[in-house]
């Protein structure tokens, strides 16, 4: 398992220093002092790279290591080999090993998350991180979280841009939430799914609803794609289709402002319509097929099985949502049961650590925030205000969908706790925009996108 040395505490204050010396940069030059966006970088980024130390500082020491120093383990090993062989390092990071080059087959020795392809992924992605810091593991971490703050706050200008009076609630849903300051920042594989997605939703907002194309955007398109694929594909099945599906519904509500309800707007609506969809279906045939489907309901119920026997056995935080069949219908039974434990669990009772105790106070805070919504307003008046928002439908589909997933399969509190944050801020937005979207703050004021003004890299940091 990888270590932290005295040499991370020397080096870290520099790297600290160039990362906040290049934010200052560019919020100085791109966000004068009367811009509204200002106030929000700066703690936005302290906040990324606050968490990622922290909870590398803590798990080191409280609790002797855990998978963020397993993947450290596995980039040492990796690096390690550049200088002896730099082909052995290639073909390491390529995932090419050659078991009868004894160089090679020395180093694989010792990694035993090489045929773990999601696992072994995000080791290569701290190797390579690794060779900008001396491949020390707070200098990764502190990497990682500037490279999370630069996709996070792209999404951040995405929805700030449509809704400009509610800046001070979408900053608190991309960036302050307590899960995704202990788990999106730093060397796992939450973090690397978290760029991904947000680069998704910024560079599918940029190029299909704007029409601005750029040759960084689509190559960043595409890695999120290749992030997600590789070490969570399940996450980019679901949000693709449904980024598809908000994409068509922005094209329907512009062909209705423009053409109102005439023939010319029923017929392109019904060829746009027939094409998203053939888009939709392609894609989902692509990723799975009747075989994948089956078997991955086998996994999660044997899976289901195991965390939850395991977590007994070792005095774990286990959960229990009651037996299924490995059927579609069987797992749709716990629907419900697995949203509710994803979004509102563990209760304050069922928490027996610290860690816990603060995953706790968020899920009783958002599920407090959503009965406030329930009670509070006119139940029709807020489905509407979902069913006329592309961004709302996007949220909660994706919510719900992804809430479920990780409900129905985890079975352990602290598993849960990471797993689910790249639910948790669209969830947030959601319930923050239907509560707060009435009303706006009288004092800020729209602000005009000026993307394309800006050069490729302040371009990627200012949105």
């Amino acid at each position: 398992m990888g270590h932290i040395t005295i040499i991370d505490y020397l080096l870290l204050p520099l790297y600290l220093w160039l990362i906040f010396k290049i934010a200052y940069y560019f919020r100085d030059k791109y966000y004068p002092k009367d811009h509204p966006y200002r106030p929000y970088f700066i703690p936005a980024l302290a906040a990324k790279v606050g968490g990622a130390l922290f909870v590398g500082i803590f798990y080191y020491y409280y609790y002797g290591g855990g998978d963020t120093f397993n993947f450290f383990y596995h980039a040492e090993i990796i690096n390690s080999t550049l200088w002896e062989s730099p082909s052995t390092w290639y073909m390491l990071i390529t995932h090419q090993v050659d078991r009868s080059n004894m160089i090679e087959a020395k180093a694989l020795f010792d990694i035993y998350w090489f045929d773990d392809i999601p696992s072994y992924f995000t080791s290569c992605l701290g190797a390579l991180i690794g060779l900008f810091c001396f491949t020390k593991y707070l200098e990764i971490n502190a990497i990682i979280a500037f490279l999370s703050f630069i996709s996070s706050w792209l999404m951040f200008t995405v929805f700030a841009e449509q809704y400009p009076k509610l800046l001070k609630y979408l900053i608190i849903s991309i960036f302050f939430l307590p899960g995704l300051i202990a788990w999106g920042s730093g060397l796992l594989k939450d973090s690397f799914c978290l760029i991904a997605i947000d680069g998704l939703i910024y560079c599918s907002y940029t190029m299909f609803e704007k029409g601005k194309f750029k040759l960084w955007m689509i190559v960043f398109f595409a890695g999120s794609i290749v992030v997600l694929w590789v070490i969570k594909a399940y996450i980019l099945i679901l949000l693709l289709p449904i980024i598809l599906f908000k994409t068509f519904l922005v094209y329907r509500k512009r062909l209705s402002a423009r053409y109102g309800k005439s023939a010319f707007y029923y017929a392109t609506l019904t060829i746009v319509s027939i094409g998203t969809l053939y888009l939709i279906k392609i894609i989902v045939q692509y990723m799975v097929s009747a075989v994948v489907v089956q078997a991955t309901l086998e996994t999660i119920k044997h899976q289901k099985d195991y965390l939850l026997e395991l977590s007994i056995l070792e005095d774990g935080q286990p959960y229990d949502l009651g037996d299924f069949n490995p059927t579609i219908s069987g797992i749709l039974s716990k629907f419900w049961p697995a949203v509710n434990v994803a979004l509102f669990r563990p209760y304050l009772w069922e928490s027996h650590s610290i860690i816990q105790i603060i995953n706790s106070i968020e899920s009783q805070v958002t599920l407090l925030a959503t009965a406030y919504l329930v009670f509070s307003r006119n139940i029709l008046k807020t489905i509407k205000n979902i069913l006329s928002d592309p961004n709302l439908i996007m949220f909660l589909l994706f919510t719900l969908l992804f809430a479920f997933i990780v409900g129905v399969s985890t079975y352990n509190f602290g598993s849960l706790s990471r797993y689910k944050i790249p639910c948790t801020p669209f969830y947030a937005l959601s319930i923050l925009i239907l509560l707060f979207k009435d009303k706006p703050e009288p004092d800020t004021k729209p602000v005009d996108d000026n993307t394309e003004n800006l050069p490729a890299l302040p371009d990627a940091i200012a949105g």
